[in-house]
């Protein structure tokens, strides 16, 4: 058990390595995204900081707690674009027929398609998370290492929520359009607090989409920490992994049966 685990994170840092010396071979370009990706998020953020000046919280919510939020967004998103950025584009690679490559490996399909991409800008995301946090927490080690987990835990949720949404390409053909809808929904309601929505809506995000485990339940946490909500938090994590693994594979006997509805567009 140890030895498969040291092997797959052996093989995970293998495909890193080399997607990040790809990415830098064009410096210029690699450095242009992180910065371009870091004040494109520094703009979203400004919103906020423009109507905390003329309030003092809205819903319950601080300014402190708006900068937790977008820190803790950024780094779920920077963990998964980093490390499993194939879940972006899992449905076309399922769609188009290029699983097929990843078959023939001995790796386990799922965890190769995931690793086999990693996205350079997603360092400017990375370290607008860890530069909104300081200024927001001053933490200290402990605490760091906290943020860290809860943005690997998102990271993990919203890795998960994705190849969930991709899979159904595996019975409904091409539908990179709607995954890519639902992904995009999951990162917007990541960046807005959750005490604007209604009880609803809130249930929805607790659920179907789960912005609350990517961002709402993980600044709880690191404001009022208990160990009933980090308990939660990992077991939703793995929950949904565990989820998405199953929804993948059971896909993957149609792929494999030769009934995926594969239309492209070039045929």
């Amino acid at each position: 058990m140890f030895m498969e685990v040291k092997r797959t994170v052996r093989f995970l840092l293998q495909y890193f390595s080399a997607n990040l010396q790809s990415a830098m071979e064009y410096r210029g370009a690699f450095i242009s995204q992180i910065i371009f990706m870091f004040l494109n998020n520094l703009m979203l953020l400004f919103f906020w900081w423009v109507l905390f000046t003329k309030i003092d919280s809205l819903n319950g919510w601080s300014f402190q707690q708006i900068l937790l939020l977008y820190a803790l967004a950024a780094g779920a998103y920077a963990f998964q674009a980093l490390f499993f950025a194939g879940s972006f584009s899992l449905s076309s690679t399922i769609a188009e027929g290029r699983l097929d490559f990843y078959l023939t490996m001995p790796r386990p399909v799922l965890f190769h398609v995931l690793v086999s991409r990693s996205s350079a800008a997603a360092w400017g995301d990375l370290a607008f998370a860890l530069t909104i946090f300081i200024m927001a927490a001053s933490p200290s080690p402990s605490m760091m290492l906290g943020f860290l987990a809860l943005c690997l835990a998102g990271g993990f949720v919203s890795t998960s929520f994705s190849v969930l949404a991709h899979s159904l390409s595996f019975w409904l053909g091409n539908s990179v359009g709607l995954a890519s809808q639902l992904t995009e929904a999951l990162l917007s309601f990541s960046l807005y607090p959750e005490g604007i929505f209604s009880a609803v809506t809130r249930l929805v995000l607790y659920t179907l989409i789960p912005a609350g485990f990517v961002s709402y339940l993980p600044v709880r946490i690191l404001s009022e920490f208990t160990l009933a909500h980090a308990a939660l938090m990992a077991f939703f994590a793995l929950s949904i992994s565990l989820l998405a693994r199953f929804v993948f594979y059971r896909g993957l006997q149609r792929y494999e049966s030769g009934n995926l509805v594969v239309i492209n567009a070039a045929d």
